[in-house]
């Protein structure tokens, strides 16, 4: 009972985003080791080039391991940032000041 080992899959498309996202489906498979990733990968790379799944659902697809690693980074929050004029913010500050003086 030998197993054939997955071979990585071949395609003449010359589109520029299918040779990127080829590019990518290389390198996960290069770096993969085990043959149900490398079959997964081989099943997303042919439906990808018959149009049956999105670039971008490709790509989430393809990075899906490595989301253990990045959940143990720290995720960008974006922070609000507001912004006065400049009397705007010297009257708050007076108010401020006021406030500060007579709870003295």
């Amino acid at each position: 009972m030998t197993e054939e080992a997955v071979e990585k899959k071949v395609f003449e498309n010359t589109d520029f985003k299918f040779s990127a996202a080829y590019g990518a489906y290389s390198e996960r498979f290069d770096q993969s080791e085990e043959d149900e990733e490398r079959q997964r990968l081989n099943d997303l790379i042919v439906k990808l080039d018959t149009n049956e799944i999105s670039y971008p659902n490709f790509y989430d697809e393809v990075s899906k391991p490595d989301q253990d690693e990045d959940e143990k980074r720290y995720k960008f929050h974006r922070t609000r940032i507001t912004g006065s004029r400049k009397f705007a913010a010297r009257k708050a500050e007076q108010k401020s000041d006021r406030v500060k003086r007579h709870k003295r």
